[in-house]
């Protein structure tokens, strides 16, 4: 214990917080089919998870500009955000100018290509337009250093490309039903799955509500909207954390008062709490040593170990009350150590062949359960016998009456058969619902507040933060670029059909040099052919004369502008990290995707392009490992079956493995019947009602035919105590907020019931005369 404790308190040295991942993709498995495209998510995943979207909105302007400048100064006294882009410098303004002005004669709109290349005296047309409408806002300095008007256009464009917003006193801002808005993005300091920074959330949420009370009043609301991966991650963790504490404090609280209840002594209840403390413990301290860290959700179901660990102790614990005076501590280990050894290993091939599903958060959970079971086994068979050596006072065991009525229901052959079968029946009729759901999103409750305030961003701002999305690749940087043009014209016909609402390409900023080079030829042709007409019809002061010489725009310019800020973690760059191989690639954003089939329709056409939606991609993922979990779980009960015929021969081994079967069957049935969709996790659940149904049978199992009714009660009493413990468990999972925790719970608490219920069919009837002995 005390190398456990030392251990413990090392790794929380050495890691100087406690070691506790939050991060629910940290569960998720790696695309190792497709490494380019597992690299495109994280990079994606990392930069988009990182940036909070605020919202700052007023039925008037000028409060809305007011409210939004004191809020993004406050902002940026919490500390919790790195960097904060709210109110544009002049600086920032000109940025745009500084990029392209320079390189305006290769920069040119699809539009004015195809006019450039077959009509381009409509541009001298568009230019006298232009000059006759009042509203255009030509100046002379404008015509003389872009006589024909092409860079007004491609600002036009690029601007149509930041959505549905315009600059307003330095702030992005639009309208939406009446209201005008002000964006401010931030990008956190850390992680959002960072406790630390989640816990000054709290300080955010008050500066919100306290620039909403100053600047409203009874006529003008102001509200402010905000959405970032950090406030899900924010309510997961305080899900989670309430759900440890409900679990794990619940079900310590039922074991207490079962031990007072029944033993009525300090000791019994110090040697249960130290058989939990050191498996808690040394599950944890083996797990960050092999993983580094232990995710919140193997610690949920790990609180619910408490109720399979105290098991070993329940045993021990009843034969020392059942023997009074005549306790001997190591005859009492060696009445139970046969049942609780197959009891370990038959669990153990449960949890461990967890181990084979490439889910990292499986794998932890498997390894987690497992050590802490063989801890906990350890410390009841090396320390129990010593810690344990004297008797208890004599007593009789409590429910002495319920015991033997329920004892003796089980010598009847009519039972013996009739209980089983009515249930197996039912069981069977509920399997006809079962409805399987694997999709991802149930492994985390979203609040409605959150979800509402993200759709309504996305209406305003016309962008969506999900993570659908087209990955391009190339062998060189510029085909990057011509494959990233050709791929936005195609989503552009699909946002024209409604098929899509919108999309982010940095291709839209940046054209690859050919492109520049036509754009370049475009123009000097234009200027060869239109300038002397365009000189003749609006007599300027000097005529137009082609004197450029073309400087590219490159990568390198763009993604040193602030002007690349908002999409330049969508550029990945070399994707292989290989000099001698290079592979370039790049990630166009999606939001709104209708027709999903003609996205894929698109991606059919190139090999080098792909969709990615990592939801839908581990849904399927989830789907797949459910079915291995099945064969998983059939080969367990093979293989623990096989045991069980082995030591106790066939008929014996049936009756023992049947109460695991039946609770399994009834477990998902009761779960389909209560309209709760099955996953994966229910499958986990039927490995866990395996590994604890046998443990029940096995105790039985193990009692003579020569056994008196006292030893059985004894038993009995001990198997009741075990499984109310994991009913507390594994019952208080079905509270949780969280669909597929809440649908395991349900299947677990009706097994182990079922389990429990049928466990004395593994016990051998006891003759007349044994009968008479045990009353006696």
């Amino acid at each position: 214990m005390l190398l456990l404790v030392a251990a413990l308190g090392y790794q929380l040295t050495a890691h100087k917080q406690l070691p506790i991942e939050t991060n629910i993709l940290a569960l998720l498995p790696k695309n190792d089919q497709d490494p380019a495209a597992q690299q495109a998510f994280d990079h994606i995943a990392t930069s988009m998870s990182n940036k909070v979207i605020f919202l700052v909105g007023s039925p008037n302007s000028a409060t809305m500009i007011a409210a939004a400048e004191q809020f993004s100064q406050q902002l940026a006294k919490l500390g919790l955000f790195a960097n904060i882009d709210a109110k544009m410098s002049n600086s920032q303004q000109q940025a745009w100018a500084q990029l392209y002005y320079p390189k305006r004669f290769q920069l040119l709109t699809p539009a004015q290509q195809q006019r450039l290349a077959h009509n381009p005296h409509q541009q001298t047309e568009q230019v006298l337009q232009a000059l006759y409408n009042p509203f255009s806002g030509v100046t002379g300095a404008e015509l003389k250093h872009d006589p024909f008007l092409l860079f007004r256009d491609f600002l036009t464009q690029l601007s149509a490309q930041s959505g549905h917003f315009s600059l307003n006193h330095g702030f992005l801002t639009t309208q939406y039903h009446q209201r005008h808005y002000a964006l401010i993005t931030a990008e956190l300091s850390g992680s959002p799955y960072s406790v630390k920074l989640q816990h000054q959330l709290p300080a955010l949420n008050a500066l919100q509500q306290q620039i909403i009370n100053h600047y409203s009043t009874a006529t003008e609301k102001v509200d402010i909207l905000h959405t970032g991966v950090i406030f899900y991650a924010a309510h997961g963790t305080q899900s989670a954390e309430q759900e440890i504490s409900t679990i794990g404090l619940g079900s310590l609280l039922g074991i207490l008062v079962l031990l007072v209840v029944v033993y009525r002594s300090p000791l019994p209840l110090a040697l249960a709490l130290l058989s939990i403390s050191c498996g808690l413990i040394a599950a944890f301290v083996g797990t960050v040593a092999i993983f580094g860290k232990v995710h919140l959700f193997s610690l949920v179901f790990g609180a619910s170990l408490i109720g399979v660990s105290i098991d070993y102790a329940f045993h021990y614990l009843t034969d020392r009350l059942a023997a009074g005076k005549d306790w001997n501590p190591y005859q009492g280990l060696k009445h139970i150590w046969v049942a609780i050894s197959l009891g370990l290993i038959t669990s153990l091939i449960g949890y461990l062949g967890m181990l084979v599903a490439p889910f990292p958060g499986l794998q932890q959970l498997s390894l987690f359960s497992a050590i802490g079971l063989i801890a906990a086994y350890a410390t009841v068979v090396c320390w129990y016998p010593s810690l344990a050596s004297k008797p208890c006072s004599p007593r009789p065991l409590p429910c002495r009456q319920l015991l033997n009525g329920w004892l003796q229901l089980w010598h009847l052959a009519s039972v013996r058969w009739s209980v089983p079968l009515i249930l197996a029946t039912a069981s069977f009729v509920g399997l006809y619902h079962t409805h399987y759901d694997d999709d991802i999103r149930q492994l985390q409750a979203l609040p409605q507040q959150l979800k509402q305030q993200e759709a309504t961003i996305k209406a305003i701002t016309g962008v969506s933060s999900g993570q659908q999305m087209l990955l391009i690749k190339a062998k060189t940087a510029q085909d990057l670029l011509t494959k990233l043009a050709a791929v936005d014209q195609q989503l552009d016909k699909l946002v024209m059909t409604h098929k899509l609402d919108s999309y982010q390409s940095i291709g839209h900023y940046l054209p690859s040099i050919a492109t520049q080079k036509h754009n370049f030829a475009l123009v000097k042709h234009l200027y060869q052919q239109q300038g002397p007409e365009l000189d003749k019809k609006i007599k300027l002061s000097q005529p137009p004369q082609f004197t450029a010489t073309f400087q590219p725009l490159t990568i390198a310019d763009y993604l040193a502008s602030p002007v690349s800020k908002p999409l330049r973690f969508t550029w990945l760059g070399n994707i292989n990290q290989s000099p001698s191989e290079q592979n370039y690639g790049a990630v166009i954003l999606l939001s709104g995707v209708h027709q999903l089939s003609a996205i894929k329709q698109l991606v059919a056409q190139d090999s080098q392009l792909s969709y990615l939606n990592k939801a839908d991609e581990v849904s399927q993922l989830f789907g797949q490992y459910r079915q291995r979990v099945t064969e998983l779980l059939i080969a367990a009960t093979m293989v623990i079956l096989a045991l069980l015929v082995w030591r106790y021969k066939l008929k014996k081994g049936l009756q023992m493995i049947m109460p695991s079967v039946i609770g399994g069957c009834a477990g998902i049935a009761i779960t389909s019947i209560s309209g709760t969709p099955l996953n994966l996790f229910n499958l986990l659940a039927l490995i866990l009602i395996l590994g604890i149904g046998i443990d029940y049978s096995l105790f039985f199992a193990e009692l003579k035919s020569t056994a008196n009714d006292h030893h059985r009660r004894s038993t009995l009493l001990a198997i009741t105590l075990s499984a109310l413990t994991t009913v507390l468990s594994f019952g208080l999972l079905a509270l949780s907020a969280t669909q597929a925790i809440h649908s395991f719970g349900i299947t677990v608490l009706t097994g182990i019931i079922i389990a429990w219920l049928l466990a004395p069919l593994a016990m051998t009837p006891s003759s007349p005369a044994t009968t008479k002995a045990g009353v006696k």
